[in-house]
């Protein structure tokens, strides 16, 4: 279960975390440039943020205050991981929220060298690499045991067919069981068969 309801609600998080930080170091951080944080040109965002911005806009150097915003997520998100390994992934679910809309604070998270990718992402490619690869040992296999026309085109076609065909499978199941009980299931017998075929060699 996600420890934030909404967008606003991990922007919250995030913003709050930084401005601790400053505090903390005694690096001043006016109100404005606090709420500067919250811009987003199609996301939630402040109310008067448009005047907001004007302000920023008219007081504030734009480098020099994402060099110092950059500087303060790096300690902040490190002080909370060294701190407490929850607080730490805290932040990953709260950066994992926003990287689905458009959000201006995601830009310095960037430059800070954390990952904006939703949580999962990696372990998605992966399985679906794998599954194309096992997919095309399969057929290779088959067209050897079953004399089937293995040349380069056919194959191509095999493969595709295969591809297809795992795709729908993919999308009647998510139907059914739901995307996120679907990709569990995913992940589970990647991991069995990975492990099995680790075991065989």
């Amino acid at each position: 279960m996600s420890n934030f309801a909404n967008s606003e609600e991990a922007k919250e998080f995030l913003v709050s975390r930084i401005a601790s930080e400053a505090q903390l170091e005694g690096i001043p951080l006016s109100e404005t440039e606090r709420k500067e944080l919250y811009l987003s040109e199609t996301a939630w965002t402040l109310p008067n943020m448009a005047q907001i911005n004007k302000e920023f806009e008219q007081m504030f150097d734009q480098d020099s205050y994402e060099d110092k915003i950059v500087r303060l997520i790096k300690t902040a998100r490190n002080r909370d991981r060294e701190a407490n390994a929850a607080d730490g992934k805290l932040w990953a679910e709260a950066i994992g929220i926003l990287s689905n809309e458009d959000h201006y604070i995601l830009v310095m998270i960037r430059r800070a060298g954390l990952s904006t990718r939703p949580r999962g992402d990696l372990a998605k490619l992966w399985s679906t690499a794998v599954i194309l690869v096992m997919l095309l040992v399969f057929l290779i296999l088959a067209a050897a045991h079953f004399n089937i026309d293995a040349s380069r085109e056919a194959m191509g076609f095999y493969l595709w067919a295969g591809a297809a065909a795992t795709a729908v499978c993919y999308v009647l199941i998510s139907v059914v069981l739901g995307q996120e009980r679907t990709n569990s299931l995913v992940g589970r017998v990647v991991e069995k068969t990975i492990a099995r075929w680790v075991r065989i060699r």
